[in-house]
């Protein structure tokens, strides 16, 4: 099983990660949203409990090594 990261935790690796509604009449509904090193996993709006899952890890644009910030 991927490991699971919840609402207020701090993201260790950009990505794409698969958000998992945990209750309420969305209970198991998944959908897709990226998250960026060294902020936090949000909670959701209407105050359910989520899930994150790492699908696919890249590097913020700003900290890849091939790429020069804007600026």
């Amino acid at each position: 099983m991927a490991d699971t990261f919840k609402p207020g935790e701090t993201v260790k690796t950009s990505g794409i990660y698969s958000v998992i509604l945990e209750g309420g009449d969305n209970e198991g509904r998944t959908f897709e949203a990226t998250c960026v090193e060294g902020d936090r996993f949000p909670r959701t709006r209407t105050g359910v409990g989520a899930s994150y899952e790492l699908k696919h890890g890249a590097p913020y644009s700003h900290n890849h090594p091939d790429l020069k910030p804007h600026g």
